[in-house]
């Protein structure tokens, strides 16, 4: 049987996607993921539909345990606690469940049915607690992994680093590069596959292994990482990325040889329609036939002409007045309906019929998307970035974002501020209902603090509830008209005052 043995794919579902071909390619049989599927990568759910689908054994890794509320983020560091909470609130419900039943060890016995010579078993990080998932980083931390178990070669990931520790008759551990071996009669191997999608090794190449439990020969594998396509996601998202990325993007920055230049057919600019345009797929309309007419008949010809063009125009002019008379009415009658007088209550929105995702983790949820539309932009004035809202009706738009509350804050800030308005002299309203919804490490609603306001509200301090882990900020806005609101601040660390 020939295994394809990998770790902490981290969300990088291309990177997972190019190990599974090459897996094929060297006819693995058996597919082993040793956990961390999900943390820190922009595409969560596809990772795991793919591990659900191809993998036969899943390990549950610490990130994978904390997106499913069954290990502690205060160890976290701030980027990957931000990537736990971001993956919660994008998996539905059974797949949270199915995080909660992944097991954090499984072994296999060797080809010809042994328990010991051949055999081997696999875990996230360490053997000797494997729910606490300890870093094996050198020779002597394997020690007690192979005192927990009996199987002659253990799989191990983790670190991200890809090795071989090797312990022999002299009892002493040592650590080899990765290399492909055959397993020897009298020596115990615990081999550390590497990261797919989330590489700490210096090089940004996806690792893994394969392990032929005929030949006893483990080879590992590597492949190339796409960098610059993981880093278009991440920042096409407003994720953070870790230092390491950038440093690694700097130094393997390709050389362009020529300059930038687009390709692609320019769009077309949508206009009104005149009669006899030929549009595509349209045929061709005929052309009108004029019988020749006789020198002494022009001038009459141009003179009926002329008094039908007029009498034309007076009727177009009419037509005309009419239908800005009724437009201007039918608009004070839609106005006088659908303005809002007062800024939304907080009232409950079940559904948003689209998701825009914005700069620095915030996400819009348009309640009515044919007549409403969100984009990221720069204030003339001001010159920063803003979020801009059009709406044409008197629905809600709503910003939300999460944040990790594992550094224990005793409470959180965050401000609203109304930029300019885009269409002056326009009768337009505004207002919005902002909520801090604080959540335990199971998803559950602890508390949640409403505040209402007609225009912005700046420095707004909530006390954080006992027990949360996480804290939701949505700002429900309902307005008529086109808007600028200023990248809402929604921190845990104090704001400065104003300076008087």
């Amino acid at each position: 049987m020939r295994y394809a043995i990998l770790s902490d794919v981290h969300a990088n579902a291309a990177a997972l996607r190019a190990v599974l071909t090459d897996a094929a390619d060297m006819h693995a049989e058996r597919i082993v993921c040793l956990g961390d599927v999900l943390g820190y990568g922009p595409e969560p759910v596809e990772a795991l539909e793919l591990v659900y689908r191809r993998a036969h054994v899943c390990l549950a890794g610490n990130h994978d345990d904390a997106v499913a509320g069954r290990y502690p983020v205060q160890d976290f560091t701030e980027i990957a606690a931000a990537a736990v909470l971001r993956h919660r609130t994008a998996l539905a419900q059974k797949a949270i469940d199915w995080l909660r039943h992944l097991p954090h060890t499984c072994e296999f016995q060797s080809a010809d049915g042994g328990s010991t010579d051949g055999a081997f078993a696999c875990s996230h990080g360490d053997f000797y607690d494997p729910k606490h998932f300890d870093y094996i980083l050198k020779p002597a931390d394997a020690l007690p992994s192979w005192r927990e178990r009996t199987e002659q070669l253990l799989f191990v990931g983790h670190t991200h680093r890809p090795g071989i520790f090797v312990l022999g008759e002299s009892g002493e551990p040592h650590a080899l590069e990765p290399m492909d071996f055959t397993l020897e009669a009298g020596k115990r191997y615990l081999v550390n596959v590497g990261s797919v999608g989330y590489p700490r090794s210096g090089a940004c190449r996806s690792f893994y292994c394969i392990y032929d439990d005929h030949s006893r020969m483990v080879t590992f594998r590597s492949l190339p990482f796409d960098l610059d396509g993981y880093r278009a996601k991440m920042n096409g998202q407003g994720m953070d990325e870790a230092p390491w990325i950038k440093t690694r993007a700097q130094e393997l920055k390709p050389i362009e040889i020529r300059g930038t230049e687009k390709f692609a057919k320019p769009e077309k600019k949508k206009g009104k329609r005149f009669a006899g345009v030929k549009r595509i797929g349209e045929a061709a309309l005929p052309p009108i036939q004029t019988a020749p007419s006789a020198p002494h008949r022009l001038g009459p010809a141009i003179v009926i002409g002329a008094a039908i063009l007029a009498l034309g125009g007076a009727w177009c002019t009419v037509r005309l007045v009419n239908s800005l008379r009724e437009s201007s009415a039918e608009h004070a009658a839609v106005s006088a309906v659908e303005l809002p007088t007062s800024p939304p209550r907080g009232e409950d929105i079940s559904e948003f019929s689209d998701t825009r995702r914005l700069t620095s983790g915030w996400i819009a949820l348009l309640q009515f998307p044919e007549k409403q539309d969100v984009r990221q932009d720069g204030n003339a004035k001001t010159k920063a970035t803003v979020f801009r809202l059009t709406s044409e009706t008197n629905g809600v738009i709503r910003f939300s974002k999460t944040m990790s509350l594992f550094d224990r804050p005793q409470k959180v800030y965050y401000t609203v501020k109304l930029a300019t308005t885009t269409r002056p002299g326009v009768a337009v309203q505004f207002g919005f209902a902002s909520r801090v919804r604080f959540l335990d490490a199971d998803g559950k609603l602890l508390s949640e603090d409403l505040h209402t306001a007609a225009r912005s509200v700046s420095n707004r301090a909530v006390k954080v509830p006992q027990g949360a882990e996480t804290a939701e900020l949505w700002i429900d806005c309902r307005c008529m008209g086109t808007f600028d609101i200023d990248v809402p601040i929604f921190k845990t660390d104090p704001i400065p005052r104003r300076k008087k």
